[in-house]
């Protein structure tokens, strides 16, 4: 008899490590596959950064106007930490270079020769038109590839944490720490959109907010 309850005891004690073992591993993968899909996620960004200089140059050489609200929120979205406000950073970036991309179709023939003289010695509008459509063209790609990524990187941290909160997992809570969603909420979003009117006043009512 006490051979038979030694046995089952030893049988649950090796059932459990074995949950335990099989938890942390699960744990362990969903974790990389968060941090995989975020580096992934960090390399799309910095390239789209990396972009948005040249394009506000092209653009600097057909108008004078202000580009500012541009400039700003770029350098916005360089140091917003990732996660939430990462995101509207991003969603804001995003508004900020599609309103710029509309600047060459809003300048009249008159507006250019005053505004573009000394640019237009360096080369024909038309080539400066279809560099600006080829830039916007590619932050348009990035930014699409930026959705992807951010869709795979929620759909992982979702998955992640629903694995946290199972009963066994929840003994490694401390070792498996949660992950931050790259996704926009309704308070990151207007504290986004504030952000530049705060900082430029009523001389830029017209600057998007940083991204």
């Amino acid at each position: 008899v006490w051979f038979i309850v030694g046995a089952c005891v030893l049988a649950l004690v090796i059932l459990a490590l074995t949950v335990t073992i099989l938890r942390f591993n699960q744990l362990s993968m969903a974790r990389s596959l968060c941090d995989e899909a975020k580096r992934q996620l960090l390399v799309e960004l910095r390239g789209r950064h990396a972009l948005v200089p040249a394009y506000i140059g092209t653009l600097q050489q057909i108008t004078t106007r202000d580009l500012s609200s541009v400039e700003l929120a770029l350098a916005s979205a360089q140091r917003a930490p990732f996660g939430p406000r990462g995101a509207a950073a991003e969603n804001a970036l995003t508004r900020t270079i599609d309103e710029a991309a509309q600047l060459p179709s809003q300048i009249s023939d008159r507006a250019i020769a005053a505004d573009s003289s000394l640019a237009m010695q360096t080369g024909p509008r038309e080539e400066l038109d279809t560099t600006i459509a080829l830039l916007h063209g590619q932050l348009n790609v990035l930014a699409e590839r930026i959705l992807a990524g951010a869709r795979i990187y929620n759909t992982n941290v979702d998955l992640y944490h629903r694995q946290r909160e199972r009963a066994v997992s929840r003994l490694f809570k401390n070792v498996f720490k949660a992950r931050e969603p790259f996704t926009e909420t309704d308070q990151e979003r207007s504290s986004a959109e504030a952000e530049p009117q705060d900082q430029f006043g009523a001389s830029n009512r017209t600057g998007s907010a940083g991204s």
